[in-house]
């Protein structure tokens, strides 16, 4: 959205690139690096998320920005695209029209013979 305000980048200073996923954590006590690893875990996935949520967001920016791009509708009005040749279209409708005509006439006379076999019973 044009006003939006975008959540920063995550800085390259607390990407998880830094720390390679099994890293040996032989330097900290033992009772800390089970869960220095959990927590590295975490980051790591919290981290592929936000880049996918990132990713996204630039992707709907982006769809936004096409969107508005396209005229404005009025809310109470139906817009019709119509993708076909515009001659055949008119022959379709033509011949659509002419069945209705055809129809409307037999049903006309299917009628006046119905009431008129109904008078004579």
């Amino acid at each position: 959205m044009p006003d939006s305000d975008p959540a920063p980048p995550v800085p390259e200073s607390i990407k998880p690139d830094d720390a390679p996923p099994g890293e040996n954590l032989g330097h900290l006590p033992p009772e800390y690096r089970a869960v220095v690893g959990r927590l590295r875990a975490k980051v790591d996935r919290t981290t592929a998320a936000l880049d996918r949520l990132q990713a996204e967001n630039e992707r709907l920016r982006r769809r936004i920005a096409e969107l508005e791009q396209r005229p404005a509708v009025s809310p109470d009005t139906t817009p019709l695209v119509l993708d076909d040749d515009p001659a055949a279209l008119r022959n379709r409708i033509s011949a659509f029209i002419e069945a209705i005509d055809t129809y409307l006439e037999n049903g006309a006379d299917v009628s006046t013979d119905t009431a008129s076999s109904l008078d004579s019973s």
